[in-house]
């Protein structure tokens, strides 16, 4: 592989896995040769963390993490930081603090977080304002514990890398930086090489999967098994020095054993062609 990717810059992404118990994805993904992976924190995702995550059930997915050999990178979280209403805001903040304080019991060195409000419509200012203040009040919880907080380009707000960009540019932590997924730009009528042009600053972590056609519709497949054209993708992230994870994210679960599997073999055949 190239000199900026190695095996353990390879993982798993966790939205797929929500039907499935820890233990078993765990030790699935570790008979893959892959030993970093991420756990969900959703509430459509009840076998993995829910919002409460108390300290018991976070103890005992170190332990399964530690019995299957895996180290857990990222915990993929849900939150709406869109939210008019300032006490519910704030709520929502101290919310995101506690997958922070989950990330650091875990050794996580990520918390995957969104934006909110995933309608690809117009965004009025004061989401934006709202999302900056949120953002940064997050960013600075996340720095003073250690803890890199990655936003996903999941529509609305993120639909765009102009708007990515519009957000990025409000948030003054270091720590703070973008969760880069090609499908979703696609997804959502984006070029997803030209929105990463807009935000190839922050990005500091990477899903892969990928897009095809269906009645006319985009729906999300295996990575290599749709329509979006990856070498120039790759080519400008690598030329941009990119260090980070490459986490593979296979969404159906009713075959996400053998869909991850698929995406796992072409995204390492691709890397490795590089």
């Amino acid at each position: 592989m190239p000199n900026n990717i190695n095996s353990s810059n390879i993982a798993c992404a966790a939205w797929g896995w929500r039907e499935v118990e820890i233990p078993e994805y765990f030790h699935w993904v570790a008979n893959q040769g892959i030993r970093s992976v991420e756990v969900n924190a959703h509430p459509q995702a009840a076998k993995h963390l829910l919002d409460s995550g108390n300290d018991e059930s976070v103890a005992k997915i170190a332990t399964w993490a530690e019995e299957a050999g895996v180290d857990i990178i990222c915990i993929a979280a849900r939150n709406d930081f869109t939210i008019p209403d300032e006490i519910a805001l704030e709520k929502e903040i101290q919310r995101v603090q506690r997958f922070i304080d989950i990330a650091k019991q875990l050794g996580a060195k990520f918390v995957r977080l969104l934006s909110g409000g995933h309608r690809n419509d117009n965004v009025p200012p004061e989401v934006f304002t709202r999302l900056h203040y949120a953002f940064n009040q997050i960013g600075d919880y996340a720095e003073a514990h250690g803890i890199k907080i990655t936003i996903e380009n999941h529509g609305g707000p993120t639909a765009t890398g102009q708007r990515v960009a519009k957000i990025m540019e409000g948030i003054k932590s270091p720590v703070v930086g973008v969760n880069y997924d090609p499908a979703n730009f696609l997804n959502q009528g984006t070029d997803p090489l030209m929105a990463l042009r807009y935000i190839l600053p922050w990005v500091n972590y990477s899903h892969w999967k990928d897009v095809t056609w269906a009645d006319g519709r985009p729906q999300f497949c295996a990575f290599g098994k749709g329509e979006i054209v990856w070498e120039p993708i790759i080519t400008e992230l690598l030329n941009a020095g990119y260090r980070g994870y490459w986490a593979v994210e296979y969404e159906e679960p009713a075959d996400v054993q053998h869909g991850t599997k698929e995406s796992l073999d072409y995204l390492c055949q691709l890397l490795q062609e590089f």
